[in-house]
């Protein structure tokens, strides 16, 4: 929310006009959402580090992200995507860390703008105000649009829906990725990145004594038999396909066969279609390992499957 409102005034005293809150995103269509306490104490926080009243109020209640339009006169509308959530990782406070050792690292423990986010957000103000400073050379009109949610796949589909793509002759989405290259180095290039789908999976087995197993079904061995063979799902001929298991909880004791476990995965695929393999291969290989019901379509990208 502090960061929905920095870029908003930002974009307002370059001469954008900006939208925020409801009228960036489509309520029904948000997902993920916490909890209106949680909600609200992040309000509360933002103000306290220094959100900018005016602009921050809007995001109030979960709706965080900017669009900020340019008219430049007759011609095609290009749309520019820049994602601003922050990640729920701890930032490092080593010595070596530049953040850290600069002061500029996260405020909140556990909480920073990784995977780039930060230069995600610092490269779409770039844009906007070197667009802003040569408005002259450019005819049409130029959408900048400060993305929510990104992360879990989550954001997109609100600002969709609410209807800022439909006049959108050409959308470009950039985001910054660690290639491995030697010295320092910044490279730019064009092309498409990898689809994803998100998937979360539930096992309900059957509680006993640790000294009774035959009496349980442990759902922590159908879990950890089920993340070793996720992994080997055959990767496809046409390009880049990638499963990944994030997150595995499970277990109440040590003498207790575990009666529930969950885990999170996700698939990447270089297209379209070769991520519809990936995402299909684990709803196959669950079903040949116990009987699932898949959640309803509505409930995507975090797709839940419930096991017993």
């Amino acid at each position: 929310m502090r960061t929905t409102s920095i870029i908003a005034k930002y974009l307002t005293d370059l001469g954008y006009q900006v939208l925020t809150g409801p009228d960036v995103c489509a309520a029904d269509a948000r997902m993920g959402l916490p909890s209106e306490e949680m909600l609200e104490s992040h309000y509360q926080r933002a103000l306290s580090q220094g959100a900018i009243p005016e602009y921050a109020a809007p995001a109030r209640g979960g709706f965080t992200g900017v669009i900020g339009t340019l008219h430049l006169g007759a011609g095609p509308v290009i749309a520019l995507r820049f994602d601003i959530d922050a990640l729920p990782i701890k930032e490092d406070e080593s010595a070596d860390h530049l953040p850290y050792k600069e002061g500029f690292s996260s405020q909140n423990l556990g909480f920073m703008h990784a995977c780039g986010h930060d230069g995600h957000t610092a490269v779409g103000l770039t844009v906007a105000r070197i667009l802003s400073e040569r408005k002259e050379m450019f005819s049409g009109t130029v959408r900048l649009i400060f993305q929510p949610a990104e992360e879990g796949v989550r954001g997109a589909r609100s600002v969709a829906e609410h209807g800022h793509l439909n006049d959108v002759d050409y959308l470009i989405g950039s985001h910054i990725f660690p290639y491995s290259t030697p010295g320092e180095q910044i490279g730019v290039s064009v092309g498409p990145t990898l689809a994803t789908t998100k998937l979360n999976v539930t096992f309900s087995g059957l509680s006993s004594h640790a000294a009774l197993p035959e009496k349980g079904h442990n759902a922590m061995l159908a879990m950890a038999s089920a993340i070793l063979n996720l992994h080997a799902i055959p990767r496809h001929s046409d390009g880049p396909s990638q499963i990944n298991v994030g997150t595995a909880h499970a277990g109440s004791g040590r003498n207790v066969i575990c009666d529930h476990a969950e885990l999170e995965l996700e698939v990447r695929g270089c297209s379209t279609e070769v991520n519809h393999y990936m995402e299909h291969m684990p709803h196959k290989f669950f079903r040949l390992l116990l009987p699932c019901t898949p959640a309803p379509a509505r409930s995507r990208p975090l797709d839940p499957l419930h096991l017993s």
